[in-house]
Order: structure tokens, then C-alpha cells, then sequence
């Protein structure tokens, strides 16, 4: 008796149903794996968009949009703060880096990012000597018309160096908005730093003010935020304590409300592992419940091969083959599927948020693999032993 053959054959006896079965597996096993490598991807992507800045200074307002503005170029300013506080901070014993940061206008959706020269010596924190932004061609900007282009603002512009170009006003791309008489030459593109400042454009902080100063020469010198590399960890918790109560200006550590922010997602991604578990759980009872009803409808073949010499234990084992068969192809199926997915959310975020989920195989999907097959095994030897043990041969022929 070729039990492999055998399988194959109650495969493509019912070859619909053991589709759709299939199927269900194997979208369950898909959206665990994608609830899975989404949760830890972005995770990793927010982490590391928020390394280049230990502390940040904004305007008095809500943390969490002064972060998602600064950090990841997304929502709206809190506000400005005066250029006095950043001169402040230079003087400041416990602070090695203050770097202002300007936002306001665009090119095409990308968000030009005023700033000062210094940005591109800003340290990552725990290295010294290895700087954040780094040139791939060109140079720093010098002049106030000049511009450095992050490495995705580059490829989708098509800016090369020595190009001109003209930015607008706001933070987003708008066909009604009138672009400024004075135009950027790119002097400089950046190495890929995989996360948001990717699509930035960065210009001096001069030419914001010029920009927005409306004709006026006597236009205040302010920041929209500041970015702080502190001495140490001492240090950055004096700076939070100093600046705590000032009535124009907040410090916060981006890394923390980084945590506070994923913790809210972590409320969806618990509601999405509850939804997964509802689906797997009902994949697995379809299978079960295929496999039950498979077996009592072939109750006759059954008692051939019992007739001609199979026993009880052969005729489980081939039942519990054809379940093992479909929950293994649904795993199959379900990892490809969620992969997949994965791969195109992940450049889906790059792209549209500036986010850059890693390619991964995380542990916790082999433990879900493990789980799958034992509870599939259990689902696939319970109808099948039920069956094949109370059915009479006699009745059946």
C-alpha cells in the first residue's frame, strides 16, 4: 500500500475543499507572522530613527508632536523658540552638541530641514568619532543658497549636484503654493543614515529666516527645535531638571516618547495577536471538522482496506497524513504569505513614512511553527482515530 499515493488521491478527490481549508491555514499563519514582524520591525526602524537625538528642545506644547515633527519629519511644528536659548546651551558646561533645527518649507514633499554646518559633525551618541550624516559626494553647505540632499530625497528628486531648485512653502507638496524667487544649487548628497532624515533636504538656517521674513529686515533669529548631545547621562538629566519649568521651552528624550508611542501601538498589536489566535483556532477546528467528515464519508473505502488486510492503526495514519499534509501547507504557505506582506509594508513605510522596517526571521515564528503543527497534529489523529475505531467493516462493504 503506497500511503503517499493514497494521500494524493484524497487530495484531489475533494480538491476545493482541501483548498479552502489549506487556504484558511494559511492566511491564519500569515497574519500571525505579520502581526509579528510589523510589531518588532517597527519597533527597531523607531529606535533607530531616534539614536542622533539624546535630547530635544522645542517649543512648550505636546512632546510627542515636537518628536514626531523633529525626529521622523512628520505633523506639525509646536512652534519656534528664540536663538537666545540655543546660545544658552553652547554655553552650557553639560553640553557638548546644540544644534538648531529649522521647518517651514519643501521641495516636492521633502522637507527642507534648516540647520547649521555643525549638523554634520553631530556625533551619535556612544561614538565619538563617528558622525551621524555623512557625505557620499560633495560637501557641506557654505553658502545660504546651497543644499545637501539626503540620500532618498536625492534618488526620488533626481537632484544631482550642481542642480538649482526653488522650495515652497509648508510642510507638504502643494500645487497652489508659490515657490521662492531664490533657488538651492545642491553642493552635497548624503549616505543613507536608514531612517527619516533620509528624505530631507538640508539647508542653512539663514535662508529659512530669509525665506520667511517677508521683506522684513528685522526678522527674529528663532529654531524649531534643538538638538542636544549632552556629556553624559548625568548631565542630560541635569539639562531636563533645568529646563523643566521654563515657560517658553521643553526638553525630552525622544527615546522615551518613542516607548510611549509604541506602547499605544502595542494596544492594536495585542488586538491583532487576539484576532490571529481567533483565526488559527478556527483553521484548526476546520480541519478537524474536514477531516471528521471526510473520514465518515469514505466509511466504504475504509472498510475495503480493512478488508483487504489494513489495520486500524493504517487507516489513522492515513487520515492523520492528508491533516498534517493540509496543516503543513498552510504553514508553508502562511510564511510566504506573511514575508511577502511584510516586504511590501515595510517598503510601503520606507517610502511614505520614512521608516526602515529590517528584513528578518525572528525566533518567535519557529515557536509559532512548533505550536501550529502540534495543535494541527492533535486536530488532524483525533477525528481520524474517532472514526476509524468505531466503524464497522461488516456495515460498510
Amino acid at each position: 500500500m503506497n500511503k503517499n499515493l493514497l494521500v494524493y488521491r484524497l487530495l484531489l478527490g475533494k480538491k476545493l475543499q482541501n483548498s479552502v481549508v489549506a487556504l484558511i491555514m494559511a492566511l491564519g499563519v500569515a497574519l500571525a507572522v505579520i502581526v509579528l514582524l510589523l510589531a518588532n520591525g517597527v519597533h527597531q526602524s523607531m529606535v533607530q530613527a531616534a539614536k542622533p537625538f539624546p535630547l530635544l528642545m522645542g517649543a512648550k506644547g505636546s512632546p510627542n508632536q515636537l518628536v514626531l515633527n523633529s525626529v521622523f519629519l512628520k505633523d506639525q511644528p509646536v512652534g519656534n523658540i528664540s536663538y537666545s536659548v540655543l546660545e544658552e546651551l553652547r554655553q552650557s558646561k553639560a553640553v557638548e552638541q546644540a544644534i538648531p533645527l529649522g521647518f517651514g518649507d519643501n521641495y516636492r514633499g521633502f522637507r527642507l530641514i534648516g540647520t547649521e554646518k555643525e549638523l554634520f559633525e553631530l556625533n551619535l551618541l556612544g561614538a565619538k568619532q563617528e558622525h551621524w550624516l555623512q557625505l557620499a559626494e560633495g560637501r557641506a553647505f557654505a553658502d545660504e543658497q546651497e543644499a545637501v540632499l539626503g540620500a532618498e530625497a536625492a534618488r526620488l528628486s533626481g537632484l544631482k549636484l550642481g542642480d538649482s531648485f526653488a522650495s515652497v512653502h509648508g510642510l507638504v507638496a502643494n500645487a497652489n503654493s508659490k515657490a521662492h524667487k531664490e533657488k538651492y544649487k545642491v553642493v552635497g548628497i548624503l549616505k543613507p543614515v536608514h531612517g527619516p532624515y533620509d528624505q530631507g533636504i538640508f539647508v542653512p538656517m539663514e535662508s529659512i529666516w530669509e525665506h520667511h521674513s517677508h521683506g522684513k529686515a528685522d526678522t527674529p533669529k528663532e529654531a524649531t527645535a534643538i538638538v542636544i548631545r549632552p556629556t553624559g547621562y548625568a548631565a542630560s538629566m541635569q539639562l531636563a531638571a533645568s529646563y523643566s519649568k521654563h515657560p517658553a521651552v521643553q526638553v525630552v528624550f525622544p527615546a522615551k516618547i518613542v516607548i510611549q508611542i509604541f506602547s499605544i501601538l502595542g494596544n492594536v498589536e495585542k488586538l491583532l495577536q487576539m484576532l490571529n489566535y481567533a483565526v488559527l483556532a478556527m483553521a484548526l477546528l476546520i480541519i478537524a471538522g474536514s477531516l471528521y467528515w471526510f473520514a465518515l464519508c469514505s466509511a466504504h473505502q475504509q472498510a475495503i482496506m480493512r478488508a483487504l488486510g489494513g489495520t486500524t492503526r493504517q487507516v489513522v495514519s492515513l487520515y492523520f497524513r492528508l491533516g498534517m499534509c493540509l496543516v503543513s501547507t498552510g504553514i508553508i504557505g502562511g510564511l510566504v504569505m506573511g514575508h511577502g506582506l511584510y516586504y511590501a509594508l515595510a517598503n510601503l513605510l520606507q517610502s511614505k513614512a520614512g521608516l526602515y522596517l529590517p528584513q528578518q526571521l525572528l525566533a518567535e515564528e519557529g515557536v509559532l511553527v512548533a505550536v501550529v503543527l502540534l495543535l494541527g497534529a492533535l486536530c488532524s489523529w483525533l477525528p481520524a482515530y474517532w472514526t476509524a475505531s468505531r466503524s464497522d467493516i461488516v456495515e460498510n462493504l
